[in-house]
């Protein structure tokens, strides 16, 4: 019961910091587990996850490759190993591990959710629409899927579509940040700027601490001309420490292309470089 309670405080803790994109951090936290069981599953599989936020694929993999040594059916190694799979980009694993997870939830809507994003990165529109329609044909209100199927019309172009699912899920409920964010970028591809940042700021006023969200706002802020706000933004965001790939390549290829929009190209260029240079495992796409 004791081993237990630790258990549970450190995995909590690890998620606080997981949460706010401080991934060694976690790790601190789910190797003080390890310490005490260097077999708990739980910790390990954490740690996997945390690992891949990191980008460091090698480190992530074992740790549920050790999970699966002594359970190979362990469905919530598969789980977490299907995000991590997602964070690497590997995509066609983590549609494997996920469907794993099928296997015993069959109406999982955030796996469900999971499997059609990765169709959608793989670029294979019709079995990300068929994954999603799959289970609309049972659950029209299922917010999960609604959210992927805006995100299948927006990578296609489909912006009214998209727009059009979004707000049927807002209108019923209001403080849905991941629609208020989607809103947002699918106003930004259209090049409505305006709107976007009415959005952008919804979701920020539900999750004010939110990197990518704060990057998006002063990345419009610049597009709309307010150069002043959208520089000092991210000089506010740069004094924030976090160390999360997917949050540091977001921040990095707004700010660099804000300078972009100023028209200040060699400081864009030293923001890139400054991301090559302190992140060389990170994806340099």
């Amino acid at each position: 019961m004791f081993k237990d309670r630790i258990v549970n405080y450190y995995i909590d803790k690890s998620m606080e910091y997981g949460h706010n994109h401080l991934n060694k951090k976690a790790i601190d936290c789910v190797d003080k587990i390890l310490f005490l069981d260097k077999n708990n599953a739980r910790a390990l599989s954490f740690k996997g996850l945390y690992y891949a936020f990191l980008f460091e694929k090698e480190k992530s993999f074992e740790c549920f490759s050790e999970i699966l040594k002594n359970n190979p059916d362990d469905v919530h190694c598969y789980y977490r190993k299907g995000l991590a799979c997602m964070e690497l980009v590997e995509y066609e694993q983590a549609v494997d591990c996920f469907k794993k997870v099928l296997d015993v939830d069959p109406h999982h809507p955030i796996v469900l959710r999971y499997i059609s994003s990765c169709y959608l990165y793989l670029e294979e529109y019709d079995l990300a629409f068929n994954s999603i329609n799959d289970v609309l044909k049972e659950d029209m209100e299922n917010p999960e899927l609604l959210l992927s199927l805006s995100l299948y019309y927006d990578v296609l172009e489909m912006y009214d579509e998209s727009l059009n699912i979004l707000n049927k899920i807002i209108e019923k409920n209001p403080n849905e940040d991941n629609a208020l964010l989607q809103m947002a970028i699918v106003y930004r591809n259209q090049e409505m700027y305006d709107d976007a940042l009415k959005y952008i700021e919804l979701a920020l006023n539900i999750n004010a601490d939110c990197i990518v969200s704060k990057s998006i706002k002063y990345n419009l802020l610049a597009y709309v001309g307010d150069f002043e706000h959208s520089l000092q933004g991210f000089d506010e965001i740069s004094k924030t420490y976090f160390d999360g790939w997917g949050v540091i390549e977001s921040y990095y290829s707004y700010y660099g292309e804000s300078l972009e929009v100023m028209g200040k190209y060699e400081d864009a260029l030293k923001v890139y470089d400054e991301y090559l240079e302190k992140y060389p495992n990170f994806p340099k796409k």
